[in-house]
């Protein structure tokens, strides 16, 4: 066994090709892949996010091969016990994780859905010491690896700063139950209600909001103009958290908007900055960058998600 960078690295005979399950569970969409040792996806589910979302899982992939099984899960969650525990936005606010997937006689490794993502690209795209990943989508979530190190805390929540408070005087409420979060901004599920809020207008959904502001409509740009400037806010908290080289954005809305977002995100970060800003890219896997990051905990497992005694 060879050890590097923080990672226990078990190497196979040349004539076998290992595969990985991995699985993102989202407030709205599970989905898996099936990866090799080069991120190289071989065959993919997706299916409406239920109850029991790993349990569905289960059914559906218990004729695939592969080695092992890596979830990135949307949180907060309890890792010792393998649960997420609050989820604001899913279907069922708590749900296994580990046990519906035993069934399947495999080694699991699970971690919130953005520390997944962040391992996935430390492992398969960037070997960036201080790294940061951020989401944009129904809710806004964020890994961290500082100084090679995968940061979790001591529930595997340490991540959570969707929820730091960027408004402390007239505070959104956060579909978590508390005020003036981040998510409560700039995330998609709490964007019609502001957009109605700033506007007048009745609630309109990220994609429809957008596409008004890409065709001059006055409302639409007063609310995108705020909501940038609630996204630079919230990522100043982040760099200020973790002070990264490489900041990379994915989720529907980062993905969907990214030429508005990089063209303004770094200029209107600068006022908001105490420290240097790291490089902001966009994400390397598109819809699949939280299931390949699952599959790369599997496949490399860190060494701080060994603590809570992963794999199981």
């Amino acid at each position: 066994m060879a050890h590097t960078g923080g990672v226990n690295l078990i190497t196979a005979p040349c004539s076998y090709v290992a595969l990985y399950l991995g699985v993102d569970v989202g407030a709205t969409w599970t989905r898996a892949v099936l990866v090799d040792t080069n991120a190289r996806v071989l065959n993919r589910i997706k299916i409406k996010t239920g109850v029991n979302p790993l349990a569905d899982v289960a059914a559906a992939v218990e004729n695939w091969e592969f080695d092992s099984i890596g979830v990135g899960s949307i949180g907060p969650m309890d890792l010792r016990s393998g649960w997420v525990v609050n989820s604001p936005n899913s279907p069922s606010r708590q749900f296994p994780l580990v046990d519906p997937l035993k069934r399947l006689g495999k080694p699991v490794v699970v971690a919130n859905d953005c520390v997944a993502a962040v391992w996935g690209e430390y492992v398969f795209r960037h070997r960036v010491d201080n790294l940061v990943y951020i989401t944009l989508s129904t809710g806004v979530g964020i890994g961290a690896i500082v100084n090679g190190t995968l940061l979790l805390g001591k529930d595997g929540n340490a991540h959570e700063l969707g929820h730091a408070v960027i408004d402390f005087r007239q505070g959104r409420p956060c579909g978590c139950g508390g005020v003036g979060h981040f998510e409560a901004y700039v995330g998609g599920a709490n964007m019609p209600r502001w957009f109605h809020e700033v506007t007048g207008e009745g609630p309109a959904e990220p994609a429809e909001i957008f596409r008004r502001h890409r065709e001059g409509d006055p409302k639409a740009r007063q609310f995108v103009d705020m909501w940038l400037e609630a996204l630079a806010a919230g990522v100043a908290t982040v760099v200020a958290a973790y002070d990264p080289e490489l900041l990379l954005m994915g989720g529907s809305i980062a993905l969907n908007n990214w030429d508005l977002i990089s063209q303004e995100l770094p200029r209107r970060l600068r006022k908001y900055l105490g420290v240097r800003p790291p490089e902001i890219k966009q994400a390397s896997f598109g819809d699949d960058e939280v299931a390949i990051g699952a599959a790369a905990l599997a496949y490399k497992i860190p060494d701080s998600l060994r603590k809570f005694g992963y794999p199981r």
